[in-house]
């Protein structure tokens, strides 16, 4: 790994530029969940966010996906704590061809447009410029791995040129770059933005993202191939050259110099229902009260921000945190919440209104000893009529076993198997280092070693639900440590595989 020597000072500047894209749907009770994620860098103060095609509009790639209510923008405040929802963006320019958007914060979660933004961001560097051997730091929310914002380094190791842009199409690197960092940052020594961790093969005739059934799209208790192929996590070794984003964020009212940005790159038009994502409108009361946004965690922020919406909260959370925009409502005004936990009432209560007339709220369901799994549905009245209602589950929607995890070493060079290389995944919450330090064989969960062509299946299944570190050791090569570098969502497959995980001789 190459050691970094960007100043303290340009990595925090970045840590807090980076955000993580979160792409909120509807549910079918109107609770607002999130459908997928990704990574994105501010390169504007005023909110102005580049990141991959695939990350803001997948269907603009041809990607069968779930269609999205709402972008949102989860912001870094620390780095490390998890990233906290706080705005809305729209669709301002795309180029599907080079999987890359441009994105532009419009307004906070309760939809109220926001202006004078002074957000951190990072300048625009100059990707033509860069040479082999020259450092990158690279950073991101790893979509298999890890809630905070994760830091990685590396060297360039090649580039790929396209004729038909007559400009390096790829920038190669040696970084082992968790998947989910699609659309993320990669910064030279400067603090200059370089490239964008995109999900592909560093090269051409290979499709962009790894996209297999994962989640329940069609709601028959089943994940299997009658569901709608999501875009998931591998590993990412190809960066997309900043300069070929440079005529998009022209269009987006980013002033740009340098290389590239007066280059002629493919585009598409943002259609309108693409262009003004707004929050989706859960059914409301008649009441002149209007309760927006309503999300489900395990975690807010001392401002009621959520950390890590989602409708599949894990098993053993001890409270369960719903928060909502509200705005209409007078002090006063009999309101009410309703949980179930399934079907079976667990709280009912009532009471007056006491929280101004706008804002946001976060109502709690806890449980010292911890939240029994199943499926919890709220329901908030105004005047005794339904504003808002709401799904999550806790733990597993189907027991329906734990997942077979295989995959592929290769050289990161040649691209060939690596024979007999070691692959660990190390048990939930323990740290790669630590590992490292004492070589507890008791610290792993599961090992395997690989085939003749690099192909590997771990002996035993991995339980859904939780995160696990990889570690890679062949003879020869660079040992490649990855922290919190798998993981397996409560909807997983029975069967799942990687991405190659390239290795570099010593």
């Amino acid at each position: 790994m190459a050691e970094i020597h960007a100043s303290p000072e340009i990595i925090r500047n970045t840590l807090k530029s980076v955000v993580q894209i979160v792409a909120l749907k509807k549910g079918f009770l109107g609770g607002m969940s999130s459908a997928w994620t990704g990574s994105g860098t501010i390169v504007d103060s005023r909110g102005i966010i580049l990141t991959n095609c695939h990350v803001a509009n997948p269907r603009a790639m041809g990607m069968p996906s779930p269609p999205a209510n709402a972008l949102a923008i989860a912001i870094t405040d620390r780095s490390d704590e998890p990233p906290a929802l706080t705005y809305l963006a729209e669709i301002v320019a795309q180029s599907p061809e080079l999987d890359l958007a441009v994105l532009k914060i419009v307004s906070d979660m309760q939809g109220r447009k926001v202006s004078r933004l002074a957000l951190p961001f990072v300048e625009l560097g100059d990707s033509s410029k860069i040479e082999l051997a020259d450092e990158l730091a690279i950073f991101g929310y790893p979509g298999i791995g890890g809630e905070t914002v994760t830091f990685t380094s590396g060297s360039v190791s090649g580039f790929t040129r396209h004729k038909q842009l007559n400009a390096r199409a790829w920038i190669k690197t040696d970084a082992t770059i968790a998947g989910g960092n699609s659309g993320g940052t990669a910064i030279d020594n400067h603090g200059h933005l370089i490239g964008i961790p995109t999900q592909a093969a560093a090269g051409d005739g290979v499709t962009p993202v790894d996209a297999r059934p994962v989640v329940d799209t069609n709601r028959d208790g089943r994940v299997d191939q009658r569901d709608t192929p999501m875009a998931i996590g591998g590993f990412i070794n190809g960066l997309r050259p900043v300069n070929l984003a440079k005529p998009l964020l022209k269009q987006a009212g980013v002033k740009v110099t340098g290389a590239g940005s007066r280059s002629s790159i493919p585009t598409a038009p943002v259609e309108k229902t693409q262009q003004t994502v707004q929050p989706a409108q859960p059914r409301q009361a008649n009441t002149g009260a209007h309760i927006d946004n309503l999300v489900f965690s395990s975690r807010v922020r001392n401002d009621g921000r959520p950390v890590n919406a989602s409708e599949i909260l894990p098993s053993g959370v001890k409270s369960i945190y719903a928060s909502f925009e509200f705005s209409g409502l007078r002090k006063g005004t009999e309101w009410g919440q309703v949980w179930a936990h399934n079907g079976n009432k667990v709280m009912d209560q009532t009471g007056k209104w006491e929280a101004g007339g706008s804002g946001r709220q976060v109502l709690t369901l806890s449980n010292a000893r911890g939240i029994p799994d199943g499926t919890y549905h709220l329901v908030i009245t105004v005047k005794g009529q339904v504003a808002a209602e709401g799904e999550v589950t806790v733990g597993r929607k189907v027991q329906d076993g734990d997942t077979e995890v295989g995959g592929r070493i290769v050289d990161a060079t040649r691209g060939r198997g690596i024979n007999n290389a070691l692959v660990i995944a190390l048990k939930p919450n323990v740290r790669v280092m630590d590992f490292v330090k004492v070589q507890n064989k008791s610290m792993a969960f599961t090992s395997a070693r690989t085939a003749r062509d690099g192909s590997f299946t771990f002996p035993t299944q991995l339980p859904k639900g939780a995160a696990y570190s990889l570690v890679v050791v062949a003879r020869g090569y660079k040992d490649v440590i990855v922290e919190g570098g798998l993981r397996i969502g409560a909807n997983a497959p029975e069967k799942a595989q990687i991405n190659p995980i390239g290795m570099q001789k010593e």
